[in-house]
């Protein structure tokens, strides 16, 4: 966002010291302005896309960690010992 408010800036006094009458400044600065608008508005539909996809990547990475920790010999006694539990506790035989 400072990146664009620089360049917008830096855009304002190149025009003001530039010889041109001051409707052409004007249109000019109008111009530019509703150039910077459009780029900002796709960048953030760029940024609102790349967060919806890292949020989707994210669950997709938690969803995998849990099943290999199902899958783990950690994750398998894990579940043992929650079955057997209830059958008496853990140091009871299966």
């Amino acid at each position: 966002m400072g990146f664009l408010l620089g360049l917008l800036t830096g855009a304002v006094v190149a025009l003001l010291y530039a010889p041109k009458t001051g409707d052409m400044t004007r249109e000019e600065l109008r111009v530019r302005s509703e150039e910077l608008k459009r780029r900002a508005d796709e960048l953030q539909k760029i940024a609102n896309d790349l967060s919806q996809q890292a949020q989707v990547k994210g669950r997709e990475l938690v969803d995998e960690a849990k099943r290999q920790w199902d899958k783990s010999a950690v994750g398998q006694r894990s579940a043992e010992t929650g079955a057997r539990g209830g059958q008496g506790g853990p140091s009871a035989k299966s």
